[in-house]
């Protein structure tokens, strides 16, 4: 190999050290992204600049140990620098912190730049569960339920809770719908999950569902029923023995009007 093809290798291995290509990274709405400078705690920083646009408008920055995050007024208060591995904290991000980031990175005397692009999208919201209806059957309380979410590109998924013993069956429709169908013993509750995935976010519903037995829903409703009956005779009584025993009264105050027949009756 010649002396000119030597030190071409040797160049394009420097470039690729000093320049490893771009990264991509996705953050959401309202929360918080890491930029990676692509140094870990070991490395010995002496300068990392963070900027953006091509006319180089710097955003934060490290010199000697010094950080400054308030370089630019629309990230004013929501960086953090890294100190020791030169990465870059964004909070509460916008869909405007949408763009192409650059880090220039000194060690010594070696200086590497690369960029990331930061890809800023909604948060995902969380699935709604309908239960669309249930009824008995053989001893069994039967409980058709509904989850969906509008959302484009999201998977869902349903979990059981620990120590389910019925038996249940779900499926999709589509990207937006899906559906579960379980079966177990009367007079007991379960608790069923629907997930929503997209990416690397997940939201989590949940509904607690159950039947009680109808032969002892009538029973209970029947005592119910005897128990307001037998409490109304035993006010009935009372009132009357009230206004038996105090018919002396009554005719003395019943001139003075009925706030006077009320006062007497009830006086302690």
């Amino acid at each position: 190999m010649t002396l000119r093809g030597i030190a071409l290798v040797i160049y394009t291995i420097c470039i690729q050290q000093a320049w490893p290509g771009d990264e991509h990274t996705t953050g959401y709405v309202g929360k918080s992204v890491v930029l990676k400078s692509g140094e870990d705690q070991s490395s010995i920083l002496t300068r990392v600049q963070w900027f953006i646009y091509q006319n180089t408008t710097y955003i934060a920055s490290l010199n000697n140990g010094a950080t400054r995050t308030e370089r630019f007024w629309r990230y004013k208060g929501r960086l953090e620098l890294n100190n020791k591995t030169g990465d870059l904290t964004i909070k509460n991000l916008s869909m405007d912190d949408s763009m192409t980031y650059n880090v220039k990175v000194t060690i010594s005397e070696i200086r590497k730049e690369s960029k990331i692009h930061l890809k800023v999208q909604e948060r995902l919201k969380k699935p709604n569960i309908h239960q669309v209806f249930n009824f008995f059957k053989d001893g069994q309380c039967h409980i058709f339920l509904r989850c969906d979410l509008s959302d484009e590109n999201v998977q869902l998924s349903w979990t059981l809770w620990d120590g389910f013993s019925g038996s249940y069956s779900s499926g999709n429709t589509n990207l937006t719908e899906s559906f579960l169908w379980t079966s177990f013993s009367v007079n007991k509750y379960a608790t069923f999950k629907c997930t929503a995935s997209s990416g690397q976010q997940n939201e989590t519903q949940q509904i607690k569902v159950g039947c009680i037995e109808e032969t002892k829903l009538k029973a209970c409703s029947s005592c119910s029923c005897a128990s307001m009956v037998f409490l109304g005779i035993i006010c009935t009584a009372v009132v009357f023995g009230l206004l038996y025993a105090s018919k002396g009264k009554l005719k003395a105050t019943c001139a003075d009007g009925p706030l006077h027949v009320y006062q007497s009756l009830f006086k302690c």
